[in-house]
């Protein structure tokens, strides 16, 4: 059965030694050294390594080289600084976990390059910032130029948990930064919300609700059927979700949701027609009727006309085994009981319109031993770079697109990802510009062909290979759903995720993580010319583009006759695929005069398509043929 599900996730990652000394070559291992490595690497190699300002007398070997180990720091987050003579310093935050091995490398830049400039704003505002750990004095809004290196960034704000980040200034080049601040005694939440269809509609009203059912904030979705609610007093809410059109309103509803202080919570909701809803109350209970207190009830959502798991929702039953779900769907439902230790039971219940109906789940206790289980394979990443606007065009559409190509081009991994569009607009992000937004999308094979009898669910893991150990990014407490999504509200441009999966038994224990896979978040890809909608003679028909570099050297071009064909089309023209150029005359068959024509480019991050898994989208333009 294929699977998808939608999930936002947070980033932090890094790690570094500690020690101090004169100049030596790097030092060898000492005895009890941990099995995960610590190393920095750079271009130029030789290098000296400063940990949080403080010079620790070892140096860099050269990146790409075998790494050499480094003694290991203190749990927690370091400042690394390289050094070298004729060189731009070259800064970067790192957080030894122990749960990972971290290669800090460095590509330093010569010292007699022109400046950068780097702006710098924040929510709230008046934020101090630091620089590679100096204090600057200077509080956000603020613009300052800075070397063309990587620099590593601090905000700090009374009442708020530090903010930090690393940005590359190039050099002559500016660089924005937005970085949303979170109170210490405050959370956030954040959440997706589906139609049944598995889109994730824009402009969908979304309302917070505390415990006592009172309205304490309301937002509408953006992009990708997002949404966040931020400076949340910890406490217990509850999501409401309604969208109207065509006559039909649709809602969703959370089961009680917990925010923590400094931490993010997410949900994920369904819209449903309003008039189709009703609700099921039950109790769990053991064979011999003894309650089951804090036992996970699930009711699994498929995409309507999709062989595939949507998403879930959740409860937990009470002290005395009882669970509620108000609005669900009058059609039936597959309810699915869990608690460690317990067998997981899966039952059916059909909702009726307008009432409340009730069941009775009963879970034994597991006797004798329990098979082994493996962790997850076949882990996957792919990153989508796409516009959310452009010719009429939303990033649904752009999405959808980007699949017709994945298919079109045989992908092995076009079958795993959700296969209908999204439809949204733009959501702020710290990095990526107004106009576009980006995703993960994270992929595995359960180690069983049947993961609701074995397991309770997943553990997904993120890491920045170059900066920390693993993370857990990720709580999946449905073993049906094998897609997760990482939507850009924290994903960098330019940056290398690595993504690992682990599996968690019916007796709650995790395996090992999965082997792990990764992927790079490409830039924004921006049109040159023609501009939209401009006359010009096919003998003169010149397509261009901003140059990407980095890991983005193979583009495609491709000129369509209608923005229907877009979709359901094959294009007019398709182009090779094209290595280090930003522009190329068309070459295809003779385009009509007088006739709208649609051209797009897209990135990828190797030359075959079936090989790549990062790709990055233009905006669709439209040219108009004026002779020959």
């Amino acid at each position: 059965m294929g699977k998808w599900a939608g999930l936002l996730m947070v980033l932090l990652w890094g790690t570094v030694g500690c020690g101090g000394g004169g100049r030596s070559a790097p030092i060898p291992s000492p005895p009890n050294l941990p099995s995960f490595l610590f190393a920095v690497q750079s271009t130029p190699p030789g290098a000296e390594i400063w940990l949080d300002g403080r010079s620790t007398g070892w140096r860099t070997t050269l990146l790409g080289g075998d790494p050499s180990p480094l003694p290991t720091p203190s749990v927690g987050r370091h400042l690394v600084t390289l050094k070298a003579s004729g060189y731009h310093d070259w800064h970067q935050w790192v957080e030894w976990t122990r749960d990972g091995s971290v290669i800090v490398k460095a590509v330093m830049t010569v010292a007699d390059q022109p400046l950068g400039t780097l702006t710098v704003t924040s929510d709230p505002p008046n934020a101090r910032l630091s620089v590679d750990g100096e204090d600057t004095g200077k509080t956000t809004p603020v613009t300052l130029s800075l070397p063309p290196s990587r620099h590593a960034i601090a905000l700090t704000l009374d009442g708020y948990l530090t903010a930090y980040d690393i940005v590359d200034i190039p050099s002559g080049g500016s660089v924005s930064l937005h970085l949303p601040l979170t109170r210490q005694d405050q959370g956030i939440l954040t959440g997706t919300i589906y139609d049944r269809f598995g889109n994730g509609p824009f402009g969908a009203t979304v309302q917070l609700r505390d415990s006592q059912g009172n309205v304490v904030a309301t937002t509408r979705t953006t992009a990708f059927g997002a949404f966040q609610f931020t400076r949340l007093v910890p406490g217990t809410y509850q999501v409401t979700a309604e969208m109207r059109g065509e006559g039909v309103r649709e809602v969703a509803y959370s089961d009680p949701l917990t925010v923590s202080a400094g931490q993010r919570t997410h949900a994920t909701l369904v819209l449903f027609p309003a008039d189709l809803l009703g609700d099921v109350e039950g109790v769990v209970q053991t064979p011999d009727g003894r309650a089951v207190p804090d036992a996970q009830v699930a009711v699994l959502y498929y995409a309507a006309g999709l062989d595939f798991v949507l998403t879930s929702r959740r409860t937990k039953t009470d002290s005395q085994g009882r669970f509620l779900f108000v609005g669900l769907p009058a059609a039936q439902q597959v309810l699915i009981a869990r608690k460690a230790g317990y067998q997981p039971v899966q039952t059916q219940v059909t909702p009726k319109r307008g009432e409340r109906v009730s069941t009775t789940i009963t879970l034994a206790p597991l006797t004798g031993s329990v098979p082994s289980v493996n962790p997850p394979t076949k882990v996957f990443a792919i990153a989508e770079t796409l516009p959310t606007s452009g010719s009429g065009r939303r990033v649904g559409s752009y999405r959808q697109f980007l699949l017709r190509q994945l298919r079109r081009h045989g992908h092995p991994l076009a079958g795993r990802l959700l296969q209908s569009g999204r439809r949204s607009h733009s959501l702020p992000s710290r990095f990526f510009p107004e106009g576009f937004i980006g995703q993960v999308e994270i992929g595995w094979q359960p180690p069983s062909a049947r993961p609701s009898e074995l397991l309770l669910g997943y553990r997904v893991y993120r890491s920045i290979p170059t900066a920390s150990g693993w993370q857990l990014r990720m709580v999946v407490d449905e073993p049906e759903q094998t897609v997760v999504a990482d939507i850009g509200y924290d994903l960098t441009v330019g940056q290398t995720y690595r993504y690992a999966v682990s599996a968690v038994t019916l007796r709650g224990q995790e395996t090992a993580k999965s082997e792990p896979a990764e992927t790079t978040v490409l830039p924004p890809l921006r049109l040159l010319s023609p501009d939209n909608g401009a006359a010009v003679p096919q003998s003169g028909l010149v397509f261009r583009w901003q140059p990407i570099g980095g890991s983005v050297p193979f583009f495609v071009v491709q000129v369509y006759s209608d923005a229907e064909a877009l979709l359901s089309g094959d294009p007019v023209w398709d182009s090779d695929v094209l290595v280090g150029v930003n522009e190329i005359p068309y070459s295809g068959q003779r385009l009509l005069n007088g006739k709208t024509y649609f051209w797009v480019v897209i990135g990828l991050d190797a030359r075959e398509w079936q090989t790549a898994n990062a790709f990055t989208v233009s905006e669709v333009r439209q040219v108009v043929i004026a002779g020959d």
